[in-house]
């Protein structure tokens, strides 16, 4: 053999040394990248892991932070008159309602137990759907469950937040039926937060006013809290005159970051 042929092989021996421990480091590095990310040395099985859990999260409903059993005695305690049991139903109402009406963009569709504030919202997203002729599209709308999620009370308004575990096919078209936002083909999961409000009802009163102003039968004290049953000062009971009604005051979808718990 000669030196010639000898040099050859060395050479081409070398390039293919070089070459496997390149194909090596490489294997290696996408292995330890597929064990960071995924979990497996296998970076395709991780890829196709990460679909399948993805799809799974699309079949299956958003679990809820429900407090239904911690805030359903104070609510009953404070008012025993109402029948939380029947808002959460209608909450599921309200929201296949609320859907239908962006959808179409007839805010007629909204029930009437809703407030001005409502309405507005509902409104202002119809406005502007209909500024840049889109069309937002709720399909196959699925409502698991209705939870309370918070009972607050501040002075005069008390609010109980429903949070409803919806599913559905969401996106937005243009004026050429070509989706902008969204998917036709992949479901999304997700939470949406209901406000019931007690408000005053200004159709029971006789003047029209927007604000009244209740005091103890007995001392005249001003009663400063709703749902008050005894004066704080005289300890006389009190009962309210019914001019306030519940009604839905709000509507907002839930992400991960708007969650307050």
């Amino acid at each position: 053999m000669s030196p010639d042929t000898i040099a050859t092989i060395i050479s081409v021996s070398i390039v293919v040394l070089a070459i496997a421990i390149i194909v090596t480091v490489i294997v290696s590095k996408i292995r330890h990248l597929s064990r960071t990310l995924f979990g497996t040395s296998s970076l395709i099985e991780g890829i196709q892991g990460v679909k399948e859990d993805q799809e799974q999260m699309r079949e299956t409903p958003r679990s809820l932070h429900g407090m239904t059993s911690v805030y359903m005695p104070m609510i009953k305690k404070d008012f025993p008159e109402l029948d939380v049991e029947q808002y959460m139903n209608k909450t599921r109402s309200l929201l296949r309602n609320y859907f239908s009406a962006v959808e179409s963009k007839r805010l007629g569709v909204i029930a009437e137990e809703v407030t001005p504030n409502f309405t507005n919202y509902v409104q202002g997203i119809i406005d502007q759907l209909s500024s840049v002729a889109n069309t937002q599209h709720y399909e196959d709308v699925n409502i698991y469950d209705v939870q309370i999620a918070r009972y607050i009370k501040n002075g005069a308004t008390v609010t109980i937040l429903f949070e409803a575990s919806v599913g559905y096919f969401s996106y937005v078209t243009d004026m050429n039926n070509e989706v902008t936002f969204g998917s036709r083909e992949n479901r999304m999961q997700t939470i949406y937060e209901v406000g019931l409000m007690y408000v005053q009802d200004a159709d029971r009163l006789h003047n029209r006013a927007t604000a009244l102003g209740v005091n103890c039968p007995n001392c005249g004290a001003p009663v400063k809290t709703l749902g008050e049953k005894f004066c704080q000062f005289c300890g006389t009971a009190i009962k309210e005159i019914n001019i306030r009604s519940w009604k839905f005051n709000s509507v907002n979808e839930q992400t991960l970051q708007q969650r307050k718990f």
